[in-house]
């Protein structure tokens, strides 16, 4: 049981963490799109147009692989409760496991 919930206790946090960073580059990259959207562009090498274009690559990449990233994170949650649930059951019951005291 312990087992399990420390599992879960870290897979909660890991999911925080990736979402947190997540919402950070899409709100990052739409403020610096909407901030920028108006500048003064030089010319075809203006550092500027080069960073909205990286902006729109990272949203539209976030946007293209968070299906797939769905189903990886499923299929890997999928597995962790399946192993934990089988260790219940592949665990032989013996008196040192159940804490069965001995006296003579």
């Amino acid at each position: 049981m312990f087992f399990r919930a420390e599992i879960e206790k870290k897979t909660k946090i890991t999911a925080c963490i990736i979402g947190a960073l997540v919402l950070f580059i899409v709100l990052f990259s739409s403020f610096y799109i909407a901030v920028e959207a108006d500048h003064d562009c030089s010319g075809d090498n203006c550092s500027i147009c080069a960073c909205i274009e990286q902006c729109e690559t990272a949203l539209r990449n976030l946007a293209g692989y968070g299906a797939a990233v769905l189903i990886t994170v499923s299929a890997v949650l999928f597995l962790i409760r399946t192993i934990v649930s089988l260790r219940v059951f592949l665990l032989k019951k013996t008196p040192v496991s159940m804490r069965v005291r001995l006296n003579n």
